[in-house]
């Protein structure tokens, strides 16, 4: 029995990218908790998925190769039980992540190590505030919070511990670009974030510590507070060598971090602080909250979901809460509770209550640049870093197409998923497959008559017709750049590809051929929605006149976070394979870009009427 069937899909999901989150519209203040997964196998294939999503979200998918750190070391100060020196790592070429070094001394390594990026308070590393008296625990009066973050260097070393403190971009001497770098959604299209590039800094400080002789590289961890808290718990999502973790008055359901540098592109779709601390499961992870900020219900909503994913792997007692009667904070407390984890977890222990003792420091001599030791030449603009971003990405993406296709396919078809907005397929039954079906993807209220007419031409020849009407009205970016709000929800063009993937995806399982048609602006989406999904069949698709080439054309009629550093048209042209493909209704002739990801491909500038589809889907 042949049929046509007229579908209206854009209900299906919220703009949240998930079937059932009620949730709709959100923004860094939405209370969003994760719901922990009732099996270990779920949350493992849960984490694969988040995981993949931070990386496409920061750039670094596929990861870029790494370039010499070149460490510089411009000072050293030598104290009674500790040692600080001023570093200098070359994280990117021409670009210098700065911070001081803690070290030991007289002890004998190899030691642990501790990454410790700092949050926004006014000095950066070298914040260095007096504590308040102790505060008694609720009901109690709360205490002023307070943060002498240089105090953690000198504690964990004291103890036997290297610790890199470094800091965020645009602070003390990381200031080759200013705190709001990448602040537009032109850059989020293009998978260039602040956020991106501190998870790449605090990645590439790992590597700096596990490349010294006296580290233990078995025995990593990470700490900051606030928007180091951030840091800290997206580094130890995506890293798997830092082997415990604490971070700091950030863990929430409620407000997710309100700087630019803790909202990237696509990131908390779907997720949220909670789910992306868990990740660190079933590695130590000690949470430190604050009764006075949005860390409040930590001991009774986030930790206990933590714990739970903990369970799974019967690691319960590798995680812990501590929660301390202050504003927002990493005071004496939440630095002694920091301490004795570390100890614990990474330490040789000997006692379960190491204590800060008091200190002095020389801060004007921890900067690492100065007239006697300039920063060598090198990035000097937003636009250079931005370039510098894009070329590492792209060469990455370059490497991978140079090889297998099916490779390309396994790294790079969750990628573009994920750019969309798109959950992992579900796995489906795998039924004999006949015949030859038919998608067309056309825009909401228009080009119907197009649409019916291709579909009544090739009813004989096809098993199963569909008609998919797609909302593709352009997006106003200043919209969707309001509280990073494609930080938090599939975008209006993620929704329309993956109304097609879904669609293709349920022909796919019973036909053992699915063409695709793409309609006028519906060309797109029915583009994307194709390269979603592993399937056989034709493509053809109408451009409507856009060059898929230029990004300014592109966004807004195509935006999703990260879409273009996942390759963009190239990519879903590519993941088309061996299928027959046409594409019509470019503006000029094609960019070689676009031919070479797909050769053999038809390209016309001319517009297509529907006796033209009709006949080249008939003619074979």
């Amino acid at each position: 029995m042949r049929r046509i069937i007229m579908t209206v899909v854009m209900a299906a999901v919220t703009s949240s990218g998930l079937a059932d989150d009620p949730i709709g519209i959100r923004d860094l203040n939405t209370h969003h908790c994760m719901a922990p997964p009732a099996t270990r196998a779920a949350w493992e294939a849960r984490a694969s998925e988040l995981r993949r999503r931070i990386l496409v979200g920061a750039g670094l998918w596929p990861m870029p190769e790494k370039s010499p750190l070149n460490p510089t070391v411009t000072g050293r100060t030598e104290y009674a039980d500790f040692v600080v020196e001023n570093l200098a790592i070359e994280t990117l070429p021409g670009f210098w992540l700065c911070g001081n070094l803690y070290l030991p001394k007289g002890k004998q390594g190899p030691f642990p190590a501790i990454a410790n990026p700092h949050g926004h308070w006014a000095k950066g590393r070298l914040e260095m505030q007096d504590d308040v008296e102790k505060a008694p625990p609720p009901p109690g009066k709360m205490g002023d919070g307070r943060a002498n973050l240089p105090a953690i260097g000198v504690d964990l070393a004291r103890e036997g511990f290297v610790v890199f403190a470094y800091d965020m971009v645009g602070y003390n001497d990381t200031n080759q670009v200013g705190h709001g770098f990448a602040g537009t959604l032109e850059h989020w299209f293009g998978g260039v974030s602040i956020l991106g590039l501190q998870l790449w800094n605090s990645i590439r400080a790992v590597d700096y510590l596990c490349s010294r002789p006296d580290v233990d590289r078995k025995r990593i961890g990470v700490t900051g507070a606030s928007g180091g808290g951030s840091q800290t718990f997206l580094l130890a999502a995506v890293d798997d060598r830092i082997a415990a973790s604490v971070p700091v008055n950030m863990v929430s359901a409620t407000m997710q971090g309100g700087c630019l540098c803790e909202n990237g592109p696509g990131l908390r779709v779907g997720t949220d602080n909670v789910e992306i601390a868990a990740l660190a499961a079933p590695r130590p992870q000690l949470v430190i909250a604050a009764t006075g900020d949005w860390t409040k219900n930590v001991p009774t909503e986030e930790w206990p979901a933590i714990r739970a994913v903990y369970d799974l792997y019967g690691a319960g007692d590798r995680t812990a809460c501590r929660q301390f009667n202050y504003s927002h904070n990493y005071n004496i407390e939440s630095r002694e509770a920091m301490l004795a984890w570390f100890v614990r977890w990474l330490g040789k222990g000997g006692h379960d209550a190491p204590r800060e003792r008091p200190f002095t420091l020389d801060t004007p001599a921890m900067r690492v640049w100065n007239e006697a030791k300039p920063r060598p030449a090198g990035i000097s603009s937003d636009r250079e870093l931005t370039e510098a971003l894009r070329s590492r990405t792209a060469a990455a993406l370059a490497k991978l197409a140079s090889g297998s296709q099916a490779r390309f396919r396994e790294v790079m078809q969750p990628a573009l998923r994920t750019a969309l907005g798109m959950p992992d397929p579900p796995a489906r039954r795998q039924a004999p497959l006949s015949g030859r079906s038919l998608l067309i993807v056309r825009p909401k209220g228009s080009m119907a008559r197009e649409a019916d007419q291709i579909a009544e031409a090739v009813r004989p020849r096809m098993t199963d017709v569909r008609i998919v009407e797609v909302a593709s009205d352009l997006i106003e970016p200043k919209e969707w750049w309001d509280k990073f709000r494609s930080c938090y929800n599939v975008t209006p063009f993620g929704l329309a590809a993956r109304a097609v993937a879904d669609q293709l995806g349920e022909m796919a399982a019973g036909s053992r051929r699915v063409d695709v048609v793409g309609l006028g602006r519906a060309g797109l989406a029915a583009l994307f929605g194709r390269a979603a999904v592993t399937v056989r069949g034709g493509l053809i698709v109408d451009m409507d006149g856009t060059d898929p080439m230029d990004e300014a054309a592109m966004l807004p009629r195509a935006y999703a976070p990260s879409l273009m550093a996942v390759g963009a048209v190239p990519t879903a042209l590519r993941l088309a394979g061996a299928a027959p493909t046409v594409v019509f209704g470019l503006p000029t002739a094609p960019d070689r870009a676009l031919t070479d990801a797909k050769r053999g491909m038809l390209c016309s500038t001319e517009r297509w009427n529907a006796e033209a589809i009709a006949r080249r889907l008939t003619a074979r």
